[in-house]
């Protein structure tokens, strides 16, 4: 039964890792051409929060890992293909905000590294019609959300590094298509968002007061974000995989 569920993991896997998919955004109620392609998205830097907590007791962000909560907003420089840029809108702005949660640990045997694991966290893709570099929510239409699935960094306490973030997105009705179709409702639409740390401001060392206070700072970064929409063949793959693994327990049943 192992050998089956992972085998199955890893056809869907093979759906998900493809090369990036070429989306069109239809963008016509937001003042756009209605046929925006783009396989990717870049994303400015911006200056999340971050509140962390000395969930291990031993005052030090050194030797155990710590819980943290990070959120902020990012506005998008442009869309891109191909690794071009592609287009820049002029009727609106789109904007993504973010907040996730999980744990850090910094290793000061080698270099003050600081590796985070990310547990939890949701994100909102947003239009706002507002052109004014901030969002607005009285103008602003919501395209989707983004579920976790995995993501981890490795930075300096400097804050030089990277991170690598895979969620799960959900697409509001009527805006993107990929060959054709609308992918709101398709349950195997995946992103893949690579953030540049920059920066690290405000991080102390160590905590102040009794086990388990917090301490906040901020973090620069930037991002580029890809989409990937799994074939039609890869989705029959996985639907005979899971198939058989029913018979499978109702024959063992």
């Amino acid at each position: 039964m192992k050998k089956l569920l992972a085998g199955l993991v890893l056809a869907g896997a093979t759906a998900f890792s493809a090369s990036a998919s070429v989306i069109t955004f239809d963008d016509s109620s937001f003042g756009g051409s209605g046929s925006t392609m783009f396989d990717e998205i870049d994303w400015d830097p911006d200056l999340a929060n971050v509140e962390q907590t000395d969930s291990n007791g031993n005052g030090s962000i050194f030797g155990g890992a710590d819980d943290f909560m990070e959120f902020g907003q990012t506005l998008m420089v442009n869309f891109k293909q191909a690794g071009m840029p592609n287009f820049l809108p002029s009727a609106y702005e789109v904007f993504l905000d973010y907040e996730f949660e999980g744990t850090a640990e910094a290793f000061p045997d080698f270099g003050g590294l600081i590796q985070v694991l990310f547990a939890g966290g949701s994100a909102t893709l947003w239009a706002d019609t507002t052109v004014n570099g901030a969002y607005d929510a009285g103008t602003a239409a919501a395209l989707g959300t983004f579920s976790l699935s995995s993501g981890n960094c490795m930075t300096s306490v400097a804050g030089v590094g990277a991170c690598d973030i895979t969620m799960k997105f959900n697409a509001n009705p009527g805006y993107f298509y990929y060959n054709g179709n609308d992918i709101s409702g398709n349950e195997f639409v995946y992103s893949q968002l690579i953030v540049t740390v920059q920066n690290i401001i405000g991080l102390s060392p160590n905590y102040n007061g009794v086990p388990g206070s917090t301490q906040e700072f901020q973090i620069r970064h930037d991002g580029n974000q890809t989409f990937s929409v799994p074939e039609p063949a890869s989705l029959a793959l996985l639907g005979l995989g899971l198939l058989g693994l029913r018979l499978n327990r109702r024959n063992k049943a």
